[in-house]
């Protein structure tokens, strides 16, 4: 299966940045290793300016990444019906998941931490329903796509992996079952089958 160059390196780039970005800042500063709310106020306070840039990148790679699946779906059927509303499901999640964000950065180092954890659950809230349109709207189209014909085995199995990662991060947020593990094992799984897509797909431009 061949796509265009630029959604390829959409599905390439897009989900490598949003996983790299937010491992390194979650794990360099220490974001990550926190439970307690509190605490992780404090941490996105003492990471202020440093996390503005950091969530800036994160947002354009989320960009990236949901032009490439809304570009790969019309590349795939411009006119399913089913592909439409997956499409239709993709923009508010990526407009949600940046809103909340921006939220997450509370409201910068001059105000008490507990009005950035307010905000912090403020952030959560609106993240979670981000997610749950994300994940509708990549499994839709992954269904849809592995039922054509115009596409080779490989990108059936992967595309059947998107669909396992999206099902155990719906799993992990929406019936809050162990939220921690399923919802990092459906990242990792749709992070890289969709890059594996994107790289498939230039390996076949170039044979």
């Amino acid at each position: 299966m061949q796509l265009q160059k630029s959604t390829a390196w959409s599905l390439i780039i897009g989900p490598l940045g949003v996983m790299i970005l937010l491992m390194a800042f979650g794990f360099g500063t220490g974001l990550f290793s926190t439970e307690e709310q509190p605490e992780h106020a404090q941490k996105m306070m003492d990471n202020y300016d440093l996390a503005r840039v950091v969530f800036s990148l994160i947002g354009m790679s989320m960009l990236l990444l949901i032009f490439g699946w809304i570009s790969f779906s019309r590349q795939i059927d411009p006119d399913d019906a089913a592909m439409n509303y997956g499409r239709l499901l993709l923009l508010p999640g990526a407009i949600l998941i940046v809103a909340g964000m921006g939220l997450w950065l509370g409201l910068g180092t001059e105000v008490e931490v507990g009005i950035n954890v307010t905000l912090d659950h403020v952030s959560n809230g609106i993240s979670t329903l981000g997610d749950v349109f994300l994940d509708v709207g990549i499994l839709i189209i992954a269904i849809v796509a592995i039922r054509k014909n115009t596409i080779t085995t490989l990108v059936k199995v992967l595309l059947a992996l998107v669909a396992l990662g999206q099902i155990l991060d719906l799993v992990a947020v929406v019936g809050g079952i162990g939220v921690d593990t399923l919802d990092f094992l459906g990242w990792i799984i749709f992070t890289v089958a969709t890059v594996g897509i994107g790289i498939q797909s230039l390996r076949a431009k170039e044979s």
